[in-house]
């Protein structure tokens, strides 16, 4: 990546939508609703969003659909690209493989925190207090 500052390096970024207008929930079953607050590859220069994914999805399958929902290049089926990755709000690389429940059980992501969405498999210039999840409830894991 190039020089200059990134949405994540400026301070808190303010959601381009709200937990209620969260995006994906229709066609998700309530009982496996799981909100995330996604921050976009730092390039696609698209603010943050409050986005629904299932339980049951894995994290490829989630990666895949957020990228699709926000119109950022994927190229993970290439075996030369460098992959587009989902990591959790400590910076931690979430492997493709797991299960949304998995992560969850395993406190990798919690229902409401914040994912980024980013090429490679670490971040640089990482600083987790930019990022925001929603506000806790105690219905923080469904919506």
């Amino acid at each position: 990546g190039g020089g200059g500052t990134s949405q994540r390096g400026r301070g808190k970024v303010k959601h381009s939508n709200s937990v209620a207008g969260a995006i994906g929930a229709s066609g998700i079953p309530e009982r496996e609703r799981f909100l995330l607050s996604v921050y976009f590859p730092v390039a696609s220069s698209r603010p943050p969003e409050y986005h629904v994914v299932s339980t049951r999805w894995t994290v490829g399958k989630v990666t895949d659909s957020l990228a699709e929902r926000g119109r950022v290049r994927n190229d993970n089926l290439r075996a030369d690209a460098v992959r587009l990755c989902l990591f959790n709000q400590g910076g931690q690389r979430i492997s493709h493989s797991l299960s949304m429940e998995a992560c969850a059980l395993q406190g990798l992501v919690g229902g409401g925190d914040a994912v980024v969405l980013e090429y490679g498999e670490e971040l640089r210039d990482f600083d987790p207090k930019v990022l925001s999840g929603a506000k806790k409830g105690k219905d923080c894991a469904v919506m």
